[in-house]
């Protein structure tokens, strides 16, 4: 709520701001990156507008034109919005969350010599950017930059090993922080355990296997973390561990990966009696547990760090 109170905060100082500037000088960069253009922002009713195709290629995203609709599809990994010309409401399908909402807009689309335009912001936030405004420029950044998340997910990219993983762990249930190249699997039931391996080194690549039936690979991917690969175990009743390494997998989306590595493995099961285990996976598939814990004992070390591991990756996003 507060990173949405900001972002409209940000959009009021842009609109106050800019009501006395010429449109071509507003200037436009992504990722500190100043984007070429020679469709400049508008303002319109005190909103800044800006072109649709430009903004969202340079994010990454594609755009789809129907002339008959005059309605532009913009389209990123799991999520889509239809922006139809003249209309102050946009269609959100998010397949991660598996929901599709209509989020009202503070402007109609607007077609400028023969440009889509929308406002700055929509885009943005639905593609989960920040933007900011000073020096006549509109900053369009990335989720994990550091100024915008100092004390908590810019580490997940470049703080300690443990404390990156850890983050991960607590908020990959969230579907907020899910992207899919593909259409995601399904569980059968709303996940009650999760099982992260993570190669031994590295934060910003692993496996989730949720309720021993649906494992997903995600990579921190074009600012973002994104699944690359899923599938289902043969057997939900078997080892998904066991089933992963010997590819007993089926339903599969994307390039099955190479299982050639060492893993932390991390399992929490965390409604009714709440279990928590960890340790290590070598590269024939092996388990040895170091550390667990329920509700009545403990034993050994719960650690989202192997003995003498060191982080091989890191990235520093400003």
């Amino acid at each position: 709520m507060k990173k949405l109170i900001a972002a409209c905060v940000v959009i009021g100082m842009i609109c106050c701001s800019s009501s006395v500037l010429a449109a071509g000088s507003i200037r436009i960069k992504v990722n500190n990156q100043q984007v070429q253009t020679d469709s400049a922002p508008v303002i319109v009713q005190g909103r800044v507008l800006v072109p649709l195709r430009l903004v969202s290629e340079s994010l990454g995203a594609s755009v789809e034109w129907n002339q008959q609709q005059k309605t532009a599809i913009v389209s990123k990994w799991s999520k889509k919005a239809w922006l139809t010309v003249e209309k102050k409401t946009v269609r959100v399908e998010n397949l991660a969350a598996g929901e599709t909402v209509d989020v009202p807009l503070d402007v109609s689309v607007k077609m400028i010599n023969s440009r889509v335009y929308i406002p700055m912001r929509f885009i943005s936030e639905q593609l989960g950017y920040k933007v900011d405004y000073r020096s006549h420029t509109v900053f369009i950044q990335s989720p994990y930059a550091g100024k915008y998340n100092e004390s908590y997910f810019a580490q997940i990219l470049s703080g300690d090993l443990s404390r990156s993983r850890s983050i991960l762990v607590a908020n990959m249930g969230a579907y907020g922080l899910r992207n899919y190249e593909h259409p995601p699997l399904k569980t059968t039931y709303p996940a009650y355990s999760e099982a992260f391996l993570f190669p031994e080194g590295e934060a910003l690549r692993f496996f989730l296997i949720e309720n021993n039936e649906t494992i997903t690979r995600f990579e921190y991917k074009d600012d973002f973390f994104v699944a690359t690969w899923q599938a289902h175990v043969d057997d939900t009743e078997g080892n998904a561990i066991e089933q992963l390494f010997s590819d007993k997998l089926k339903n599969r989306t994307g390039s099955t990966p190479q299982m050639n590595k060492s893993f932390l493995y991390f399992y929490v099961q965390p409604y009714g009696s709440t279990v928590l285990r960890c340790g290590l996976i070598n590269v024939d598939g092996g388990y040895t547990q170091t550390g667990y814990k329920d509700a009545s004992h403990s034993s050994g070390n719960l650690s989202l760090v192997l003995p003498n591991e060191v982080r091989k990756e890191t990235i520093i996003v400003d």
